[in-house]
Parts: structure tokens; sequence; C-alpha cells
């Protein structure tokens, strides 16, 4: 592909799409971490007996070991394995460089697809550059000095074709897919190597003698609809190379904040999902708090595996995206309450299904700057012909400081349990006559 051919692209306001995807991301956060680790046989996998790898190094992946290899064969198939414990911290920690990078460096027009992936509207920029692969080509080199790891990109005139393509030359490559190149590149392959195609629908398709994308393309669309529902017709659109180029960057901020992690493999480990949780709540409690934004209704997502979450309805596939959110009593972006609520919610959601996808998200959001409301007792100046204690005082101005009630002594705590705990939904009703210590022991655990 050479600059010309995007000039033509270019003539024809399409736009240049990049899909950039991390090679091995859990797998290479902890070799970046830790050097050592390079030129080992790196394996990513919960510390249970019945674990099985999410994700594998490229070397490792030299001896057949794929995500969702059982630990145990894996063992057997590489003898100097390296096995690294899940660290959900450190996987979003590495995320927010990449897409920090990104947003410093590149292009504030991005759009985070998963905890690896993002698409970047590179139609203003690349120029910049000299030519398209000159652009991704300096993305990939700055992620890599920045962080230690290493990504490959896709590049098309819409997010399918980007995303598609991004697979062919992986890791550290530069791939390219465009709308006339589809009935070469990606009609000859299989309908299951089709983003959004799971078992299921595979299934589906393959009972109906479609078996390749080309098949798919070529395929009466009423057909399509009439056994897979709405996303037949998506499905339809972008085997034929069609598909939207809109790139957004939480276009939805306002309204909600929320992030998902879609898992590279199943899970069914509590003190992982709780993790996973936790630290999505982080991430969006600092999102809001960087916009000086608060909520007050707090949600989890859970997305099961396919082949338990594909139901059939008036003979139309359907999958289970299932939800359940909770009001607090304040308006909040603090990082625990988000994560007590959200959890509290996936437990009465959950019945121990395989999780595939979790997030959290707050909304019913305000502006702290633009908030009025009527100041409360201890909101008054201490100062105002009241003789209070020197700790009273160094409490008043840090919180005048670093905001209203970053510190805050015992007595405060205690009411502030009992009006946001206590009279929060997702406690019992009895719940309400504990005492104070019971009350902070349960919001301990919380």
């Amino acid at each position: 592909m050479n600059v010309g051919s995007f000039l033509k692209i270019m003539e024809k306001n399409k736009k240049v799409i990049f899909l950039l995807d991390m090679d091995a991301f859990f797998a290479s956060c902890h070799m970046a971490k830790d050097p050592s680790l390079r030129n080992k046989n790196v394996v990513v996998a919960s510390p249970n007996r019945r674990a099985i790898v999410t994700t594998a190094s490229y070397n490792a992946r030299k001896f057949g070991i794929r995500a969702g290899t059982p630990v145990f064969k894996a063992l057997e198939m590489c003898k100097d394995l390296y096995i690294a414990n899940s660290d959900f911290s450190l996987y979003i920690d590495y995320s927010e460089k990449v897409f920090d990078i990104i947003y410093n460096n590149f292009t504030k027009s991005f759009e985070v697809a998963s905890i690896d992936e993002c698409y970047i509207d590179m139609t203003k920029t690349w120029k910049k550059f000299g030519t398209v692969k000159n652009a991704a080509q300096a993305i990939i080199d700055m992620i890599y000095k920045e962080t230690g790891l290493t990504c490959s990109i896709g590049i098309s005139t819409n997010k399918f074709l980007a995303k598609t393509c991004v697979d062919f030359n992986k890791p550290k490559g530069i791939s390219f897919l465009l709308e006339e190149e589809i009935e070469e590149k990606l009609w000859p392959m299989k309908v299951e190597k089709m983003f959004m195609i799971g078992p299921a629908t595979q299934k589906i398709l393959n009972q109906n003698n479609i078996s390749t994308i080309r098949d798919l393309a070529l395929h009466d669309l009423n057909f399509l609809i009439e056994i897979l529902g709405k996303r037949g017709m998506t499905l339809w659109y972008w085997a034929n190379g069609k598909g939207n180029d809109e790139v957004t960057r939480e276009a939805s901020e306002f309204k909600s904040i929320g992030n998902e992690l879609t898992l590279n493999f199943t899970t069914t480990n509590h003190e992982e999902i709780e993790e996973i949780i936790y630290e999505l709540s982080l991430k969006i409690a600092d999102r809001a708090k960087k916009r000086f934004l608060q909520g007050k209704t707090i949600t989890i997502v859970v997305k099961y595996l396919d082949d338990n979450t594909s139901e059939f309805y008036n003979d139309k596939l359907r999958k289970k995206h299932i939800t359940k959110q909770e009001s607090v009593q304040e308006l909040t972006n603090d990082p625990e309450i988000i994560y007590s609520v959200a959890k509290q919610c996936f437990y009465e959601l959950w019945t121990g299904q395989p999780i595939l996808l979790l997030g959290v998200r707050i909304s019913n959001l305000a502006n702290q700057i633009e908030q009025t409301k009527q100041l409360s007792i201890d909101e008054i100046d201490l100062y105002e012909g009241i003789d209070y204690s020197e700790v009273e005082k160094v409490i008043y101005n840090l919180n005048l400081k670093f905001g209203k009630d970053k510190i805050f002594t015992g007595d405060k705590l205690l009411k502030y349990i009992e009006k946001n705990v206590v009279q929060s939904k997702f406690l019992k009703n009895d719940d309400v006559h504990i005492s104070n210590e019971q009350m902070i022991n349960k919001w301990k655990n919380k």
C-alpha cells in the first residue's frame, strides 16, 4: 500500500482508520515490568489448581500453547514454562499509559474498544508523517519506547476492516485492507474468523451452507435477518466491506462513565472477578474526578460465554448482556463506594456461569463545579465566631485545598456510613438497626 492509494481515498472523502491491538498484552505487561522474562516462555493464568492459560507469549505459542490451554497441559507441552499470576491492576495501568501516548502525541480522536485495543482516526493526522505506514510505525515505536510493549496496527477506511486486518501481520505488524481488496483478502476467510461471530452464530451459518465470508456477503439479506435478527444485517454489511467509520472518544461521557473489560478467557474465580470490578471502579472514578463529575447510579454489566448466553426467541438468536444497577443516597465519584455497590450488584446477578465480560458504569451525572446546594452545619466556615481546636482547623484547611471530606474525624465517618451505607438500597432492611461496630465491619467487608 503506498501514499498514492490513500490520496485517492482522501479524494473520495474516505477516512483513514487505525485499529491498534497490543501483542499478547497480558504476558507482555509482565515482561515489560520484569525485562528478565523477555526471553522466557511466559503464560498468564489464575493461581488455582484448575487454571487455564489466559494469554501466552509468542515464545510460548511456538510450543502450541494458546489461550484456553489448561495449565497442566501447557506444562507438559513446555517444560520450562514461566507462569505469571493474573494482575489486572498492572494491565489497566499499562493500558492507560498506551492510550495517554496516543492522546498526547498523535490525536485525541480515538475510541477505546477494550483494555488492549483502540480505534484511531488518523484522517487529519497521517500527512504529518509523510505516509500512512510511517504514521502507524511512529505510534508502534513510541509505545515500545515509552512502555516496552509491542503492538500491531490494522489500517482501512472503516473500523470493521481495520480490526479484521490487524491479525494479518502480528506481532509488531502493519496491515492494510481496503474495500476494493475484500474479494481477494476478506472473502476467502472462514466465517468464524469474522468479528462478532462466535460458536453459536457459526453453527447457524454453517447449517445454512454459509462457511466463508464470501458466502455471507453474497447471501440473501432478508434470510440473514430472519435467522440472526438485526445482527444479520450488520454481518452482511461487514462482509461486503461496509462499516462504521465514526471514531468517538467517550461520546456518552456526560451521560455516563463506564469501562468494560472483555477477557481473553472465561473465569468463575470470585477473587479474580472482584479484582476486575475493583480496578474498573478505580478507573471510572479517576475519569469522573478529572472531569469534576459525580454520579448517583452505579451499574454492573456482565456477559457470559456465548454458548451459555445465546438463546432463540421467535427463531432468532439473541445474546444476553445482563446489567443491574443501584442508586446511592448522595452523588459520588468515590471508588470504594462505586466498587461496593457494583460488587453487591454482581453477586445479586451472578449464578455461577463463566464470565466473558465485566463492566462498571456510573450515571445520572452532575458537575461538581456547577452544583449549587445549601451548606450543611459541618460545611460552614469553622472560623466564624466559634473557637475550634487546632486539629479541626488543620482538617478544614486541608479539605479546602484538596476538596471536601478528603480528611475527616471518626465521629464524622460514622455519620457518613450511617447515611450512605445503611440507607443504601443494596443493604437489607434488618441492617438498619446494627451497631456502629458492626456497621464499620460490614463496610470494610464490602
